[in-house]
């Protein structure tokens, strides 16, 4: 279905961009930049392609919450070893969708989505709300084209002083970016107290 094959194909664009990002010339980390900003692109159009031909599924949807997944904590990873983020960042993100993972794996083991499973107004707008996940998506697409942008510019121009406070404010971007993911979690977390201590909630 071409639906999954646009799914899989961010694989194969994510593996490339990675590649490009450690070759520390201008055109190559651009071409990185370029790259990772099809690979955010295609996130949107994979869905897109599916309800036009039909081909939506429990398999395509798994696989795009898994992929979106992979080029998340990938990327955090490489932006780690490459010094634009700090290593706190990527370790704090992969224990945070361990975590949120293994009990949205438990809940739909007893009959519950991971939407499902948000029963407080709260709770449901901070995972669930349709403008949550929109900002939060933006805002980590911005970020991950931004990084690659900041690592064509560091080889362009290396040591220039306009990087330092671009740096900057990237760097507070990211700040909000992992703050923003802690607190999307923890109501995860917290809906999950029923499951460990059978609290009403």
């Amino acid at each position: 279905m071409l639906a999954n094959a646009i799914t899989l194909s961010r694989l194969l664009l994510l593996a490339l961009g990675v590649v490009l990002l450690y070759v520390p010339k201008t055109w190559v980390r651009l071409s990185a930049f370029v790259l990772i900003l099809v690979l955010i692109a295609l996130d949107g159009v994979d869905g897109w392609v599916a309800r036009k031909r039909g081909e939506e599924s429990d398999l395509g949807a798994v696989m795009d919450i898994a992929i979106d997944r992979v080029v998340e904590n990938v990327l955090w990873i490489v932006y780690a070893d490459l010094g634009v983020v700090h290593v706190a960042v990527p370790l704090i993100v992969i224990s945070r969708g361990i975590v949120t993972d293994a009990i949205r794996a438990y809940a739909l083991a007893k009959g519950e989505t991971a939407f499902e499973m948000m029963k407080t107004p709260w709770a449901r707008w901070l995972v669930s709300g349709r403008p949550m996940r929109a900002f939060y998506g933006f805002l980590k697409a911005f970020v991950f084209a931004a990084l690659a942008l900041l690592l064509g510019l560091q080889a362009w121009q290396p040591g220039a002083p306009w990087l330092a406070p671009l740096q900057t404010g990237l760097t507070v971007l990211v700040a909000i970016t992992v703050l923003i993911t802690i607190v999307r979690g923890a109501p995860v977390v917290y809906e999950s107290k029923r499951f460990f201590f059978g609290e009403p909630l």
